[in-house]
C-alpha cells in the first residue's frame, strides 16, 4: 500500500501484484505461522472451508502453509492473494466468495472489525528479539530518563515489542502538522470533494460516507462518492474537476504517506475534512488527530455535533489562508429530499440543475462525441485510415 502511494504513475500502472518474498524454510514454518494455534481455531470452530489472506510478499510461503492446515485439520483452504483496496484490511468479501466460514489473516493488519460478521484469527508473525541493541539506541537516543516518552512497534514484533533502534521523529511530526493545517485550508477552498471509498470490508463504513456527504452539504460543498480499489495518480487525474478527495481506509491506509508531488489533487483524511467543514470543531493544537473515521460517528465520544442552521458559527469571517481572499458563509440549507437538486434560474427562464461538475465540463473546449441520434444517415462500412495518429498512410512523409 505504501508503495502505491509513494510510487510515480507509471510504476503504479505496471504493478505485479502477488510478488512473493524469500520462502520461508520449512523447519520455521511452524513457529513463523503460528500453525498450532490455527490449527486449533479452526477444530474449535468445526469449519470445513477456511480462506487463508495473505500479503503480496508472503505469498511464497502460502501454498506451503496452506497444504499443511489442510493435512492437519482435514479442513480445505483457500488463498486469498489479491485484495481490492490493502491487504492490512480482512477481506471478508473474498472469504465469502469462496464460501469460506472463516479467515485466518497473515502478515500487517490494522485490526479493524470486518463489515461482516466472519470468525477472523490474526498472524502477526514473529520478528526477532535483541532486548541488548534496543536498550542502548533507546539510551543513547534518550539521556534523560524523565521525558515522557512513546513507544511504538510494529505488528511483527508485538509478540515481545521489539524497534532494534531508535529514531526521534520530532522534525518529521512538526512537518506533518503542518502538512495537515495546509490540506485543512485547500479543503475549505474547495468546491468539488471527492470521496475514495477505500475498503468496503471494515464495519461502519456507510455510516461514515452518509456522514462526509452531510457535512460537506452543510458547508456548501458538493461531494461525489468514488469507488477506485487502490488510489493512484492515475486513477485519480481522471476527475480534474474534484478539488480535494477523502480517503475512506483503515487507519493503516490513513497514515499512509500522500505526497503532493505525485497526486494530481491533494488527498485528505476524512479528521481533516471533519475540521474544513464543521465551524464547532476545536482549533489547531487543540483537536485531536483521529486516524479511524468511526470516531467521527455519533456515539464516539470525538464526536462533534454541526450546529444548527441558526448558529453564528456559520457567519463568522474566514479568510483564505492560501489564496487571501474571503471566503462566502455556506447556504445551510438541507433538501427535505436527499435525491433532489438545487435549480439555478436562467434569462430563458429554463430551470437546469446546478452542479460543480456540470460548469466545469461546460467550460472545457472538448466535451465528448455529440451523439445525433436519428439525424445521421444510415449507410455501410467503409474502410477508414490506416496508421497512427502522428503518421497516416495517405498524408505522405514531410
Amino acid at each position: 500500500m505504501e508503495s502505491t502511494f509513494s510510487s510515480p504513475a507509471e510504476a503504479a500502472l505496471e504493478r505485479e501484484a502477488g510478488v512473493p518474498g524469500l520462502p520461508t524454510p520449512l523447519a520455521d514454518l511452524d513457529r513463523v505461522y503460528e500453525l498450532e494455534r490455527i490449527v486449533g481455531f479452526v477444530r474449535d470452530l468445526g469449519c470445513q472451508r477456511v480462506a487463508l489472506q495473505f500479503p503480496d510478499q508472503l505469498l511464497g510461503d502460502a501454498g506451503a502453509v496452506a497444504a499443511r492446515l489442510e493435512e492437519t485439520t482435514g479442513s480445505k483452504m483457500f488463498i486469498l492473494g489479491d485484495t481490492a483496496y490493502g491487504s492490512c484490511c480482512v477481506d471478508v468479501l473474498g472469504a465469502e466468495q469462496a464460501g469460506a466460514q472463516a479467515l485466518v489473516h497473515f502478515g500487517p493488519a490494522c485490526l479493524s472489525p470486518p463489515a461482516r460478521p466472519l470468525p477472523v484469527a490474526f498472524v502477526l508473525g514473529q520478528r526477532p528479539v535483541s532486548l541488548e541493541l534496543c536498550a542502548k539506541a533507546f539510551e543513547a537516543q534518550n539521556p534523560d530518563p524523565k521525558a515522557p516518552l512513546v513507544l511504538l512497534s510494529e505488528p511483527a514484533c508485538a509478540h515481545a515489542l521489539d524497534t532494534g533502534h531508535t529514531q526521534d521523529e520530532g522534525v518529521r511530526a512538526e512537518k506533518l502538522r503542518a502538512r495537515r493545517r495546509y490540506l485543512v485550508e485547500r479543503a475549505r477552498d474547495a468546491r468539488v470533494v471527492g470521496l475514495l471509498a477505500g475498503t468496503l470490508g471494515v464495519a461502519q463504513h456507510r455510516e461514515a460516507l452518509a456522514h462526509l456527504r452531510n457535512l460537506t452539504q452543510a458547508a456548501g460543498k458538493r461531494s461525489y462518492v468514488l469507488a477506485l480499489g487502490r488510489p493512484t495518480p492515475a486513477k485519480l487525474a481522471n476527475f480534474p474537476e474534484v478539488d480535494v478527495f477523502v480517503l475512506l481506509a483503515c487507519p493503516l491506509g490513513t497514515l499512509a504517506p500522500h505526497p503532493s508531488s505525485s497526486f494530481f489533487r491533494p488527498v485528505l483524511a476524512p479528521c481533516e475534512l471533519e475540521a474544513a467543514c464543521n465551524p464547532a470543531w476545536p482549533p489547531p493544537g487543540l483537536a485531536p488527530h483521529l486516524t479511524h473515521y468511526a470516531d467521527l460517528l455519533p456515539g464516539s465520544p470525538f464526536h462533534v455535533p454541526l450546529p444548527p442552521p441558526e448558529s453564528e458559527l456559520w457567519d463568522a469571517p474566514d479568510v483564505s489562508l492560501i489564496t487571501g481572499d474571503l471566503r462566502p458563509p455556506p447556504a445551510w440549507k438541507l433538501p427535505d429530499d436527499p435525491g433532489c437538486s438545487a435549480l439555478t434560474p436562467r434569462p430563458q427562464l429554463e430551470l437546469v440543475e446546478s452542479s460543480p461538475a456540470a460548469l466545469f465540463l461546460s467550460s472545457r473546449s472538448w466535451q465528448g462525441l455529440e451523439p445525433r441520434l436519428g439525424q445521421t444517415p444510415v449507410t455501410e462500412a467503409v474502410s477508414g485510415r490506416r496508421g497512427i495518429a502522428i503518421a497516416y498512410e495517405d498524408e505522405g512523409s514531410s
